[in-house]
C-alpha cells in the first residue's frame, strides 16, 4: 500500500501534460493488450479446433480406406464355404503325417491358387485347420505342409472361437517360412462352420503382407513430426507409419474424437478413429506448436500491427496533451512575472473554453492587482502623513501630563488631598489611553487602570458609588485587550447607576473556567426591560463596526474581543428591570 501511495503521490504531482500522456498511455495500451490477447485466445482455440477436426476427418478417411482393403481379406475369408470338397477335407478325420491324396492335392492347390490370384491383396499365406486334425499351411516363399496341429492355445484361435463365424484380425506378428526366413505379417482368421449343423468344421488364416496398409498410412500428412499408427482395442500397437513414434500414455482408444496430452512440457494433440470393420483404432499425434505454426504468424502480426498503432496513438497523444496544456503553461509563466512584480501582462484570450475563462479571470485579477497595488501605494503616503500627524499631536498629551503635575504639585503645597488624588489618577488615566501601549496588557494593568478610574469617579459622586474589586492572583497574569473593562464600568455608571436614586454598587471580578476567561461587571441600577435586552443583544449579534458614530462602548468591546479571539467569545448580558445589569466577557485565556 505504501508503494502504491507513493506512486499515486508522484502522479499528482506530475504536470498536467504528463498525467494526459500517462492516462493516454494506460487508456490506450490496457484495453489494446486486452483486447489483443482475448482475440489471439480466441483465434487459438477457434484454429486448434479446427486443426483437430481436420486431423480427425483425415484419418476418417484413412481409415475408411483401410477398411475397404479388410472387407476385401473378408471376402476372402468366405471362400471356403464356395468349396465343398474343401469343407468336407476340413471336416474329414485324419491321422498326424497322413498323407494326401492326389485328389486332395489338386484341390487343395486350386483353392489356395485362387486365394492369392483374387483381389488386389498382398497375401503371405494361407492356412486351413481342421477340428479333427487336417490341416493344409501355404507359408511364404514355402510349399505346403500338412503336419501342423492344431494349437488349442493359440492366440488368434481364441479371437476365431469368440466371434461366432465373424472375422478376427490379428495384429502385426511374425511368421518364418520353411528356409527359416521370418516376415512381418497380420492375419485374418475366420471359424468356419457347416451350414447344415452348425458344428465348427476348422478355420482359415489369412496371413497379408502390412505394405498396403503402411502406403495408405504413407498418404496421410498431419505435420513434420507427426506420429500415425494403429492398436488394438487393448492399445497393442498394429502397424504404424514408418518412423511413428507410438504414445502409450493415451492408452486404449475406441471411437473417435480428439484429446490433449503433455510430454515433458510439450503439448500434443491426438486425433483417433475406430474402424467398425478390424476395432482397430487409427492415432495420428502430433505437437501443438506445430499445429499453431500459423497462429505464430498471426500473433507476431497482431504484435506488429499493434505496436505500430499504439506507438502512432501515443505520439498523437504527447502531441494533444501539450498542444492542450500549452496556454496553461503560458499562464503559469505570466503568473510568474506576476510575483515578480511585473503587472504590465496580459493573457491573450482566443477561445472561450476553461483556459479561455482563466485566462480572462487572470487579466481581470492583474488589473484589480494594480488598482490596488495604486491604494495601497496611496494608503501608505496617507498613513505617512498621519502618523507625522500624531507625532506633532504629542505636544499636546505632554502638555496635559505636566499641567496635571503642576496642579498635583500646588494642590500638595496647598495641603489639598482631594485634588492630588484627582490630579494623580486621572495623569494616569491619560497615559493609559494616549500613549503608544502595547496590542495586550495583563489583567492586572487593566485591574489597576479601572481602579484608578473608579476612584476619580467616587470622588465625582461623594462617595454614592461603592466599588468592589476580587480577582485571582492566577488570572492577573493573563494578557487581555487594553480599555475592555473601563468601558463597561462606565455603562454601569451613566445607565445603571447614574439615573437612579441613592446608593449604587459596582462590583468588578474575574475566573478562569477551563481555557476561558471570564470578566464580570455587575451594578445594581435600574436594569432594563426585556425589550431593552433583546435589542442590545440583536446589536450585539448582528452589527459588524465597532461602535459606529453613537459611541456605544459596550458594542465596541464586544467587535474587539470578536476580531481578536474569534466568534466564541465577546460580552452577554444578563438584566431585569430595577434589579441592575451583569456583563460577562469572555475570551481565551493567554498567559
Amino acid at each position: 500500500m505504501r508503494i502504491v501511495r507513493t506512486a499515486l503521490q508522484r502522479f499528482k504531482n506530475q504536470e498536467l501534460a504528463r498525467k494526459l500522456i500517462w492516462i493516454n498511455f494506460i487508456l490506450i495500451v490496457i484495453p489494446f493488450g486486452i483486447i489483443a490477447m482475448f482475440a489471439f485466445s480466441s483465434f487459438t482455440k477457434t484454429m486448434e479446433k479446427n486443426v483437430g477436426d481436420y486431423q480427425l476427418q483425415t484419418l476418417k478417411q484413412a481409415t475408411l480406406n483401410i477398411d475397404t482393403y479388410m472387407n476385401e481379406l473378408n471376402r476372402l475369408s468366405i471362400m471356403p464355404y464356395q468349396y465343398q470338397e474343401i469343407l468336407d477335407y476340413l471336416e474329414a478325420p485324419r491321422e498326424q503325417g497322413q498323407p494326401l491324396t492326389l485328389e486332395e492335392i489338386d484341390q487343395l492347390n486350386g483353392f489356395v491358387s485362387k486365394v492369392f490370384l483374387n483381389g488386389r491383396v498382398d497375401i503371405m499365406g494361407v492356412s486351413l485347420y481342421g477340428e479333427n486334425g487336417a490341416s493344409y499351411v501355404v507359408l511364404p516363399e514355402s510349399q505346403y505342409v500338412t503336419t501342423y496341429k492344431l494349437d488349442d492355445n493359440a492366440d488368434w484361435l481364441k479371437k476365431a472361437q469368440g466371434q461366432f463365424g465373424q472375422p478376427a484380425f490379428i495384429t502385426t506378428h511374425e511368421v518364418k517360412s520353411t528356409g527359416g526366413t521370418a516376415y512381418q505379417v497380420f492375419s485374418i482368421a475366420r471359424e468356419l462352420r457347416s451350414f447344415d449343423t452348425g458344428k465348427t468344421l476348422g478355420y482359415i488364416v489369412i496371413d497379408i503382407d502390412p505394405k498396403l496398409i503402411m502406403q495408405i498410412l504413407s498418404q496421410v500428412s498431419l505435420g513434420k513430426r507427426e506420429s500415425l499408427y494403429i492398436t488394438d482395442k487393448l492399445g497393442n500397437l498394429v502397424i504404424r507409419k514408418t518412423n511413428s513414434e507410438v504414445w502409450s500414455g493415451l492408452g486404449a482408444l475406441s471411437g473417435e474424437g480428439v484429446s490433449h496430452l503433455s510430454d515433458q512440457g510439450e503439448r500434443l494433440l491426438a486425433a483417433y478413429v475406430t474402424s467398425p470393420v478390424t476395432n482397430w483404432t487409427t492415432v495420428g499425434v502430433v505437437p501443438v506448436d506445430e499445429l499453431m505454426k500459423d497462429s505464430v504468424v498471426v500473433r507476431n502480426s497482431i504484435l506488429l500491427i499493434g505496436t505500430i498503432c499504439i506507438g502512432l496513438a501515443l505520439l498523437l497523444s504527447v502531441f494533444l496533451a501539450y498542444r492542450i496544456t500549452m496556454p496553461l503553461r503560458k499562464l503559469r509563466r505570466l503568473m510568474r512575472k506576476v510575483e515578480r512584480g511585473d503587472l504590465l501582462v496580459s493573457f491573450p484570450v482566443t477561445q472561450w473554453d476553461e483556459v479561455g475563462h482563466l485566462g480572462n479571470a487572470f487579466n481581470m485579477m492583474v488589473s484589480k492587482l494594480s488598482e490596488l497595488g495604486y491604494l495601497l501605494y496611496e494608503t501608505e503616503i496617507r498613513e505617512k502623513d498621519a502618523q507625522i500627524a500624531a507625532l506633532q499631536s504629542k505636544i499636546n498629551p505632554h502638555f496635559l501630563y505636566n499641567t496635571l503635575g503642576s496642579i498635583s504639585m500646588y494642590a500638595e503645597v496647598e495641603g489639598n488631598r482631594e485634588i492630588v488624588t484627582m490630579a494623580n489618577n486621572l495623569s494616569r488615566l491619560l497615559r493609559y489611553s494616549l500613549s503608544d501601549r502595547k496590542e495586550k496588557v495583563t489583567l492586572r494593568e487593566e485591574f489597576e487602570h479601572v481602579k484608578g478610574y473608579m476612584t476619580i469617579q467616587k470622588m465625582r459622586y461623594e462617595d454614592r458609588i461603592h466599588f468592589d474589586m476580587q480577582a485571582d492572583e492566577a488570572v492577573l497574569r493573563c494578557k487581555v485587550i487594553p480599555l475592555m473593562i473601563q468601558p463597561i464600568v462606565e455603562n454601569a455608571i451613566n445607565h445603571g447607576l447614574d439615573k437612579g436614586v441613592g446608593n449604587g454598587c459596582i462590583r468588578l471580578s474575574s475566573r478562569q473556567d477551563g481555557g476561558t476567561l471570564y470578566i464580570v461587571v455587575e451594578d445594581d441600577g435600574i436594569g432594563m426591560t426585556n425589550e431593552q435586552l433583546e435589542e442590545v443583544r440583536r446589536r450585539l449579534r448582528e452589527t459588524k463596526d465597532v461602535g459606529g458614530t453613537t459611541g456605544n462602548g459596550l458594542l465596541n468591546v464586544h467587535r474587539r474581543i470578536v476580531l481578536h479571539f474569534g466568534c466564541g467569545y465577546g460580552v452577554a448580558l444578563e438584566s431585569m428591570p430595577f434589579q441592575g445589569v451583569k456583563v460577562t466577557l469572555s475570551l481565551p485565556v493567554n498567559l
